[in-house]
């Protein structure tokens, strides 16, 4: 999310050397820039400790985007005058552990609205504590060229989430494919291999089309020439926004929309999203939340049970506001044409 940051940043400053250390090597290859250095984590930690040990260069910046702690220790081995690195989850708990490495002016970091904002704001509210000032922008990526779909009005749908507390149920994607294809739109079940088996079900009940994908450059191909796309909250929301696709629908059932979409999207693309909440639900959220890390590695017995629990409510939800979120979605893209 805070990608939405590089662009201004390398943009503004073309002397300027930076690199990133990221597990996500085929996101950050697509972005067109050529002070942006990529340092791939690989998944030993003690071969990525001898990576950054063999980097010899100074760099003007280094970011760390990764949650993940032994990541987090690979600051102190980055070669560089600032040293950025923060997590989501527990920033927007108000738990951060470490905020910022390296120089910088902590007392304007705490303009940040955790609770009110785009999580990526905070990369560009660390920058500004490095002395770097940066705004909002699209990122650049390379020349990925438009694919050719079975219909001007193909609508792709990537129904799979990885995120168990960001599921839809399966039948919900059955019922809106059926009334999208009454509605006169092609429907395009996109899948990995990763979301192969749950879009399986999906395919074999619906009776529409799949096609798979093994990159994000065949995924963005793919969706460059759609006339629409729906999916959950999750990271290929993110890469239909980098896109040309312009009618986007999101369901988010963990998170507001304000926090995951940045407003610079809303210039170039109409968005539709439908928030999926109880009282119940957010309690459920709220309970596995406060401890999240602990629950999910140390009690996952208790943990299974929540989530069990989480998935009843949100069929009972579902269930009650199925035929609204459909004509929601319906409305929409009629509107959009």
């Amino acid at each position: 999310m805070f990608s939405y940051y590089i662009h201004d940043l390398l943009n503004n400053r073309k002397d300027l050397k930076l690199y990133i250390v990221s597990p996500y090597n085929n996101f950050w290859k697509l972005l067109d820039y050529e002070n942006l250095h990529i340092i791939y984590t690989p998944k030993s930690t003690m071969g990525l400790y001898k990576t950054l040990r063999n980097i010899n260069n100074l760099f003007d910046l280094a970011i760390l985007p990764s949650p993940y702690i032994q990541h987090i220790y690979a600051l102190f081995l980055v070669n560089a005058n600032h040293k950025v690195c923060y997590d989501p989850l527990d920033l927007v708990l108000g738990k951060s552990r470490l905020d910022i490495l390296g120089t910088s002016n902590m007392e304007n970091c705490k303009a940040y609205d955790l609770y009110n904002s785009f999580y990526g704001e905070l990369l560009g509210n660390l920058l500004k504590c490095c002395g770097f000032y940066v705004e909002e922008k699209i990122p650049k990526l390379k020349y990925i060229s438009d694919d050719k779909l079975y219909s001007r009005k193909t609508v792709v749908v990537f129904a799979y989430s990885k995120d168990k507390l960001r599921e839809i149920p399966v039948y919900f994607w059955i019922n809106l494919c059926y009334n999208l294809i009454q509605s006169g739109y092609k429907v395009l079940i996109l899948y990995d291999d990763e979301a192969k088996a749950y879009s399986q079900k999906l395919l074999n009940s619906a009776k529409v089309s799949g096609i798979y994908t093994d990159s994000i450059e065949k995924t963005i191909k793919i969706l460059n020439s759609a006339y629409a796309v729906i999916c959950p909250d999750g990271g290929f929301m993110h890469i239909s926004f980098l896109s040309k696709v312009e009618k986007i629908v999101v369901l988010f059932n963990v998170v507001e929309s304000k926090h995951r979409i940045p407003q610079i999207v809303y210039v170039n693309k109409k968005i539709k999203t439908i928030q999926i909440e109880s009282p119940k639900l957010k309690n459920i959220l709220s309970t596995i939340s406060s401890s999240y890390k602990s629950f999910f590695e140390y009690k996952p017995k208790l943990t299974e049970l929540y989530i069990k629990e989480y998935r009843r409510e949100m069929e009972r939800i579902i269930k009650e506001n199925e035929k609204e979120y459909i004509n929601e979605i319906l409305k929409f893209l009629k509107c959009a044409e």
